[in-house]
């Protein structure tokens, strides 16, 4: 089984930015709303915010690189919700269209989960507080959230944060973000290399090596 990890942050936290040091030939990238990437030498990448197009696009960078990249996830869920709502897709019941969000959703997640061993899926999204006042995952629909419970769905949740001028990851003891005790520190660089590396050596899995040209 493959492992898929939740990146969650602020816009201008470092979700896309902690790209910037992993290989090239390490990992496909599928933009969901982004045209250009927030560093330079960054890959070339898909673009789609279609769920179908997505799981196609998502299954053959798995058969070609060990991590894949969908950056920012929350759009794809937003466009569902857009379109079901106005114009010439709109559904006459809107209660479907949570119902296709969470749907979609949940079955995307489970056909993560089911690829082929030593493949790691990361998904950005932007941070939402609830009611009381905690960090969760920035999604339009209480069927998604209550639920399919979406920060349930992973066992590995990245905190993205603005530390004093510096971006890091927080990876445990702040809520939600948690890593199954891959790692000894609560917080560590923004570099999805770093974490990826951690991961992988957590699970027994060969890991990546990184490139001469990788950017600091």
């Amino acid at each position: 089984m493959a492992v898929p990890i939740l990146i969650l942050g602020a816009s201008g936290s470092g979700k896309t930015y902690s790209l910037r040091t992993m290989p090239q030939d390490s990992y496909g990238l599928v933009e969901c709303e982004k045209t250009m990437l927030s560093f330079r030498g960054g890959k070339k990448f898909a673009r789609t915010k279609d769920f179908c197009e997505l799981e196609h696009i998502v299954s053959v960078y798995a058969d070609h690189f060990p991590a894949v990249v969908v950056d920012d996830f929350g759009y794809c869920i937003t466009d569902i919700y857009m379109r079901g709502s106005w114009g010439d897709e709109k559904y006459r019941d809107q209660f479907e269209v949570y119902k296709e969000i969470a749907g979609r959703v949940y079955r995307f997640i489970e056909f993560l989960n089911n690829l082929q061993d030593g493949k790691i899926v990361y998904l950005t999204m932007h941070t939402d507080t609830d009611a009381m006042g905690n960090i969760v995952p920035a999604t339009v629909g209480k069927l998604l959230n209550e639920k399919v419970n979406l920060l349930g769905m992973f066992n590995i949740v990245i905190l993205c944060e603005l530390n004093a001028g510096t971006h890091q990851f927080v990876v445990a003891n702040k809520g939600p973000a948690k890593s199954c005790g891959a790692f000894a520190d609560d917080v560590i660089p923004n570099d999805i290399l770093t974490l990826d590396s951690g991961i992988r050596e957590f699970l027994g899995w060969p890991t990546i090596q990184p490139s001469d040209n990788a950017k600091h």
